[in-house]
């Protein structure tokens, strides 16, 4: 049975006669729309002031926001390609450093044995000097006296230039070859001090690329543990997320199933005692305010507008019942 047919039915049973099936409520509908209004107000006011649908609850969905804000950590540190970079433009430096100091060493050794070189150079001049100074005295001497014994232009005193010459020459000849051997090991000496020298620094590339190396997996890998750091504490932040998402959820869902089932209670109490405290005294004001409109109208008109009005019955809750019994019984 449709509410339309409950309604006429209710209509023939207190009025005793047969409804008839439409009458004309336009002239009241103004009326009954300002009507509408007022109770519209009381309900809201009512509800705004004294009245929580919830049964005293605050919503969880308003206490608990809808995610938690977190702090997660991010790796502000190089990228590999970096941390090699620049570690290599460290040890580069070092490196360079160092073999300066090998250099330096090296030069100070070969300027040394170079120095001795000079040195042996410039006495086998200075002692050719000598040699020539004293031959050139003693041809002076030899020719003088031949000069006196009146042989200068014999050929005892072309003899004795050549003689002289010879000796002169094989002199020369021996202080070279005595300083050929000298610098000759000298020169040995300063070749052996260049090929230590490209030895140290080829010993000092290879300690330093296996320094670079191990530096630059050392901080790669310092990198990698401080990455998984960072990937594990927020993984646990995004777990912690998810679970207070779904907990909040959850806590929602419970409290309008147990919201649900208190109005379900209430509404069941209201139902079999009637209202009580302000609500009671807000519906009866609702209930007095339309039952003074409703009664004042022709039965048939006001009936079949408690019908048709659809909002009413919200306004009205239990009342509405009331309403409907004390109209048609006038």
């Amino acid at each position: 049975m449709s509410w339309n047919d409950f309604t006429k039915k209710v209509k023939e049973f207190f009025t005793g006669k047969k409804q008839a099936d439409k009458v004309d409520t336009s002239e009241y509908a103004e009326d009954e729309k300002k009507l509408n209004e007022e109770l519209g107000k009381l309900k809201e006011e009512f509800e705004a002031n004294d009245y929580d649908v919830g049964g005293g609850y605050e919503d969880i969905s308003d206490l608990l926001p809808e995610e938690q804000t977190f702090e997660f950590l991010k790796y502000e540190g190089d990228d590999a390609d970096t941390i090699k970079n620049k570690t290599k433009e460290e040890f580069d430096k070092l490196l360079g450093d160092e073999k300066q100091k090998v250099n330096d060493s090296y030069k100070t050794k070969v300027d040394g044995v170079q120095s001795k070189i000079d040195g042996a150079q410039m006495q086998f001049d200075n002692d050719k000097k000598a040699i020539d100074s004293e031959y050139d005295d003693f041809q002076k001497a030899i020719e003088k006296e031949l000069v006196k014994k009146g042989l200068y232009r014999s050929s005892i005193t072309s003899g004795s230039k050549q003689a002289n010459e010879n000796m002169r020459q094989r002199q020369i000849e021996s202080l070279m070859g005595d300083l050929q051997v000298g610098v000759d090991a000298l020169n040995a000496e300063i070749a052996k001090l260049k090929g230590e020298e490209n030895v140290a620094l080829q010993e000092l590339d290879l300690s330093y690329a296996q320094k670079l190396q191990n530096q630059i997996d050392s901080l790669l890998e310092k990198r990698k543990s401080e990455i998984e750091k960072i990937d594990k504490y927020n993984n646990t932040l995004r777990e912690k997320q998810s679970k207070y998402i779904a907990d909040r959820a959850q806590a929602i869902e419970d409290q309008l199933v147990k919201r649900k089932k208190d109005e379900l209670e209430i509404k069941a109490m209201e139902n079999k005692y009637g209202y009580s405290g302000k609500k009671l005294e807000s519906y009866q004001k609702r209930y007095n305010l339309a039952y003074e409109y409703y009664s004042a109208l022709p039965k048939d008109a006001a009936l079949q507008m408690l019908e048709e009005n659809k909002e009413l019955q919200d306004y009205l809750g239990n009342y509405f019942g009331k309403l409907l019994s004390s109209i048609a019984k006038k």
